[in-house]
C-alpha cells in the first residue's frame, strides 16, 4: 500500500470575500435586511459592494408585529441595522420601498425616525409604509413636512401617526394613499387629497376623530374604501371614474353619504345599519355596469335587488332579520353568498333566477331552528341551485339537523346535478345525522367535509361499511342515500393522508375542527 501525503494550506483570509461581486451581492440579497446591515459592517470587501444599492425594498418590523416575545430583542442592534441600511446606501441609487413598523418605546428620540425618512426621501423612495405604535402615553408620531413635498412617492401608507399639514402639499406622483388610525381633522385630509390629483386608490380606515370627509377633484380615482370611521357624520364623494367603493359604518350614529354613482362602478360594498331598501334600490338601479354587490345591514326587513349585469351577490343579515323578505332578480348572477341566522328562502327562491349560478355559499350562524319548514326550504334551494359547480354550506348549531318523521314518507327525490358540496359543521354533537339529512336532499358528485377528526372517522366507516341492499327505509317511498350510493372513493392525496392520520390517532376529540376530507361519490340514478 502506498500512502500519499497531501499538504493542505490554511489560508488566513476567508475565501468568500474573493468571490466575484455579483455572487457576493446575490448572497447578501438572500439575507434579512438587518443581517445585511451587520454583514456589511464586518469587512471592507463586503462594504465596497454597497449591497443596499442592489436591494429595492427595505423592511423593518419590531417583534410586536410578529406577536413574539421581546425578552431577547436587542433594541440597539435593531436601530443600528435600520440606520446603517439607509446610511450605507448611495444617495444616487433610488429606493423602491421602505417599510418601518416600529414601536416608539424602542426609539429614544423621534428625530431618529425623521432622519430615516429624510434618508429615504433623498434616495427617491417610491413607496413609503410607516406604522408606528405609540408609547405608553398615546401620543402619535408627528409626520415631518418633507413627506408631503416629494416628487417620487407613488404609494404612501401611514398608520397611527399624527397628520398636521402646515405648508403646501406637492405629491404629483402619488397614486395610492392609505390612512389608518390617523389623528387628523377634515381640513388636513381634504388638503392632502386635493393636492394629489393622480390618486387612483384611497383608503380611510379607523380615523376616529374624523367627522366629515370630502373626496373630490380626483378624476382618476378607481378605488375608495371608508371603514370604521365611527364618528363620521357626512361623506361627500365626487369621483366620476370610481369602480370600487366599500363603506363600513355599523355604529348607531347616522352618517349622510352624498354620492351619485357613475357608469364605471363595478363593485359596491355597503356595511351600514341605517341603509334603507329605497336607498339600496336607487343606488343599484343607477349603476348600469354593477357586477358585485355586498350588503350588510341589521335593519333591512325588505330587500329588493333587480339588476341584469350583477354577477356576485353577498347578503349578511342579523338575528333581527329572521323574517326579512327578499326579492332577487339577477339572471346573470354567478356567485351568491348568504350569512345569517335563518335564511328567508321562501321569498328569495321564488324570485331568484339561478340559471347562471355557478357557486353558492350559505353560512348559518348559530341556527337552532331546524324545523321541517327549514328542511323543505333548504331542499328547494338545492333544487334551484343544481347547476352550481360548488355549494358551500356552513352550519354552526348545537341542535341536530333532523328530518321530521312526518316528512319522510313524502316522495321527494334527491337533487342529482350538484357537482360539489362543501360542508363545514361546528358544535353539533351528532354530526352523522347532518350527513344523513344532506345526502337525503342531494347526491353531489364530490363531497368535502370539514369537521372534527372523530366525526370524519365515523363518516368514513359508514361509507366503507355500506350494505349492498340496506334494510332501512322499507316503508318510505323515498329511500335514504344508502340505497342509491354505488361507490365511494377518497379524492386526492391530501384527503388520503388526512384519513390515514385520523386512523393513526389514539384519541379523537369532538372539538377538533381542522380536518378536511374530500370524497368522490357515484350514485345510481334509480333503484335496482
Amino acid at each position: 500500500m502506498r500512502i500519499v501525503s497531501v499538504s493542505v494550506m490554511v489560508e488566513e483570509q476567508d475565501r468568500i470575500s474573493y468571490l466575484p461581486d455579483d455572487i457576493l451581492i446575490r448572497i447578501l440579497s438572500l439575507l434579512p435586511t438587518k443581517e445585511i446591515a451587520r454583514t456589511s459592517l464586518l469587512s471592507k470587501a463586503w462594504r465596497k459592494l454597497s449591497p443596499f444599492s442592489s436591494l429595492s425594498v427595505l423592511m423593518f418590523q419590531s417583534p410586536d408585529f410578529f406577536h413574539s416575545r421581546r425578552k431577547n430583542f436587542d433594541v440597539s442592534s435593531f436601530i443600528n441595522a435600520i440606520d446603517s441600511s439607509l446610511r450605507l446606501r448611495q444617495k444616487d441609487v433610488s429606493l423602491a420601498r421602505l417599510q418601518l413598523r416600529l414601536h416608539l418605546n424602542d426609539i429614544e428620540s423621534e428625530s431618529l425616525i425623521d432622519s430615516w425618512i429624510d434618508a429615504a426621501l433623498e434616495r427617491k423612495v417610491k413607496e413609503l409604509d410607516l406604522y408606528l405604535l405609540p408609547r405608553s402615553i398615546p401620543e402619535p408620531y408627528g409626520l415631518p413636512a418633507k413627506i408631503f413635498s416629494t416628487t417620487t412617492i407613488t404609494v404612501l401608507s401611514l398608520e397611527q401617526c399624527r397628520l398636521e399639514i402646515c405648508g403646501d402639499v406637492d405629491l404629483p406622483a402619488l397614486r395610492k394613499l392609505c390612512l389608518r388610525k390617523i389623528l387628523c381633522d377634515e381640513q388636513a385630509i381634504r388638503q392632502l387629497i386635493s393636492s394629489c390629483p393622480l390618486i387612483e386608490d384611497l383608503d380611510i380606515v379607523s380615523c376616529g376623530k374624523l367627522k366629515k370627509l370630502h373626496v373630490s377633484g380626483l378624476a382618476n380615482l378607481h378605488r375608495l374604501v371608508v371603514t370604521c370611521c365611527y364618528n363620521l357624520r357626512r361623506i361627500e364623494i365626487d369621483a366620476p371614474s370610481l369602480q370600487y367603493f366599500m363603506y363600513d359604518h355599523q355604529r348607531s350614529l347616522l352618517c349622510d353619504v352624498v354620492w351619485t354613482p357613475g357608469e364605471f362602478l363595478r363593485e359596491l360594498i355597503l356595511h351600514d345599519r341605517h341603509i334603507t331598501n329605497d336607498l339600496l334600490q336607487n343606488l343599484v338601479s343607477g349603476v348600469p355596469n354593477l357586477e358585485r354587490l355586498e350588503i350588510d345591514s341589521t335593519r333591512l326587513q325588505r330587500i329588493e335587488i333587480s339588476h341584469h349585469q350583477l354577477k356576485r351577490l353577498e347578503l349578511r343579515l342579523s338575528e333581527w332579520q329572521r323574517e326579512a323578505k327578499l326579492k332577487i332578480d339577477a339572471p346573470n348572477l354567478q356567485s351568491f353568498t348568504y350569512l345569517g341566522y335563518r335564511m328567508p328562502l321562501t321569498s328569495m327562491i321564488s324570485s331568484m333566477n339561478t340559471s347562471s349560478l355557478r357557486e353558492a355559499e350559505i353560512h348559518f350562524r348559530n341556527c337552532n331552528d331546524y324545523s321541517h319548514f327549514f328542511i323543505l326550504q333548504l331542499k328547494e334551494f338545492f333544487e334551484k341551485s343544481k347547476n352550481c359547480q360548488v355549494i358551500n354550506l356552513l352550519i354552526k348549531s348545537k341542535e341536530e339537523l333532523i328530518i321530521p318523521r312526518k316528512l319522510r314518507p313524502i316522495p321527494s327525490p334527491p337533487v342529482y346535478d350538484i357537482k360539489h358540496l362543501h360542508l363545514i359543521v361546528y358544535y353539533c354533537s351528532r354530526f352523522q345525522y347532518i350527513i344523513d339529512r344532506m345526502l337525503w336532499m342531494c347526491h353531489p358528485q364530490t363531497l368535502s367535509i370539514e369537521t372534527s377528526a372523530k366525526f370524519l372517522k365515523v363518516l368514513y366507516n359508514k361509507f366503507s361499511n355500506k350494505e349492498e341492499n340496506p334494510k332501512c327505509c322499507t316503508s318510505c317511498p323515498t329511500k335514504c342515500w344508502r340505497h342509491y350510493l354505488e361507490d365511494v372513493q377518497i379524492d386526492g392525496d391530501e384527503s388520503r393522508l388526512e384519513i390515514d392520520q385520523i386512523f393513526a390517532m389514539r384519541e379523537l376529540s369532538k372539538k377538533s375542527t381542522n380536518c378536511k376530507v374530500r370524497f368522490r361519490l357515484k350514485w345510481r340514478s334509480q333503484l335496482l
